[in-house]
């Protein structure tokens, strides 16, 4: 079974553009140099991973492309006119001399649209197909990942086939006749075009491993390593959300305490830790650089956010009946699949504050019983703390400070619970309660 993620989840970590007016996780990826490679930058962002061998492909290659400062020759104006060549459905050259001098000539006499669609395409196909040449000898090194190795195997066997190899024989000629010209149209066009198709595809994955590199070296983002072993595990250091300015960074470990419930007052970062946490196990499992300095995780089967859940008007849900049925997927879920990473955000913040108490302890101590799966839950209610037994809890916070009767707050992941709220410094901050009785009388 693949990676398991739904559209909830693709929403709160704003991955193409969810609830919030922000600018998508997808648009720091997506400056690909050609657009068939920013297509499967998206396509691969749509498509996470849960095999350790497939991702660790990933991470080598980008980390192959860090190392060595690979810079691809290509640009997007290049492949979209070789593409308008490959798609055209007129001008059809033959590769016999009659039927080959027939247009040139004609093109001579008075310039032929048609005519100059074939020259400028094939004219691009070929420097393409000479820096094919140029990757195979850049990628033949022993040090080359498996991955890349794959790609170089692929395209030297594109150059090598008996049609293309003919194309690839001219491509350092600078003018080609008109016999030359016709023949590798037919051979393209009639006989070989999606075996180019092919060719440019292997070069939209360097484009985008290229563009993950250039990511990381720009943003400082770490490449993540995989845990083998069969347990739950997630080390970060130095972890932020990157659409934070100036954000302050976090450790987390979660081992043999695989569950964490998670405190602090409004306003303290709750909810941006947790899409940045949540955004961290996304990444890895597209083998790709994560906002933090390291990173070390298991590798799950899949990724359940509840961190922005709207109300369901179409069906007359309300919003904790929502979130009633969101608990109820994954729980079937983790019926289906074990080793699921679930993050979960102010539970049953839709209801009364007793219901809360009771559903959120009978939920939690639920979760708590369950191995290899990590669960994060934040809550309001610190008084559930104290009932909550399980060895496989740990309890963290994010602090507030009062200076000089001012909140400040730091953003640091602490050990513990929470210990007082500031709800009602806010009430009193913005004078609630003067404005009240001015109103009444009025």
């Amino acid at each position: 079974m693949g990676f398991k993620i739904d559209s909830q989840t693709y929403n709160d970590l704003n991955i193409f553009g969810g609830y919030e007016n922000t600018s998508s996780i997808f648009k720091l990826f997506k400056g690909t140099k050609t657009l068939g490679g920013r297509e499967l930058m998206e396509f691969m962002m749509r498509n996470p991973l849960n095999s350790i061998s497939e991702l660790n492909k990933r991470t080598d290659a980008i980390r192959f492309f860090l190392q060595k400062k690979l810079n691809l020759e290509i640009d997007h104006n290049q492949f979209d006119l070789i593409l308008h060549y490959l798609n055209y459905e007129k001008g059809e050259l033959r590769s016999n001399w009659v039927d080959s001098f027939i247009p040139w000539l004609g093109n001579q006499i008075k310039s032929n649209p048609n005519y100059y669609v074939v020259q400028v395409g094939i004219k691009f196909l070929l420097r393409l197909l000479k820096y094919a040449g140029e990757v195979v000898s850049v990628l033949a090194e022993d040090d080359v990942p498996k991955a890349l190795c794959d790609i170089k195997d692929s395209i030297q066997n594109i150059l090598e086939t008996n049609r293309i190899s003919y194309a690839y024989s001219l491509s350092s000629k600078e003018k080609l006749s008109f016999k030359q010209l016709g023949k590798i149209d037919s051979i393209i066009r009639r006989e070989s075009r999606l075996v180019i198709l092919e060719l440019l595809h292997l070069f939209y994955q360097l484009d985008v491993f290229e563009t993950l590199a250039d990511v990381s070296d720009k943003n400082k983002f770490c490449l993540p390593t995989y845990d083998e072993r069969d347990l739950a595990l997630i080390k970060l250091k130095g972890l932020y959300h990157p659409s934070i300015s100036a954000p302050v960074k976090n450790d987390l470990q979660i081992e043999e305490q695989n569950l964490m419930f998670l405190s602090g007052s409004n306003m303290a970062g709750k909810s941006s830790f947790l899409k940045a946490l949540g955004l961290a196990g996304y990444l890895a499992h597209l083998g790709f650089p994560v906002p933090a300095a390291s990173m070390q995780t298991s590798v799950f089967n899949g990724l359940v956010t509840t961190i922005n859940l709207p109300d369901n008007i179409e069906n007359g849900l309300s919003h904790y009946y929502s979130e009633v049925k969101r608990v109820k997927m994954i729980a079937n879920m983790l019926i289906e699949q074990q080793k699921l990473f679930i993050i979960l955000d102010e539970l049953f913040k839709g209801t009364n504050s007793k219901d809360a108490y009771e559903a959120s302890l009978l939920v939690i101590n639920g979760f708590a019983e369950i191995p290899n799966s990590v669960f994060i839950i934040s809550s309001h209610i610190t008084t559930l703390a104290s009932e909550l037994k399980a060895k496989n809890i740990s309890f963290n916070y994010l602090e507030h400070l009062m200076i000089d009767q001012e909140a400040t707050f730091t953003y640091h992941l602490k050990n513990g619970v929470a210990s007082d709220g500031i709800g009602m410094y806010f009430i009193e901050k913005e004078n609630i309660q003067e404005l009240l009785n001015r109103a009444k009388n009025n």
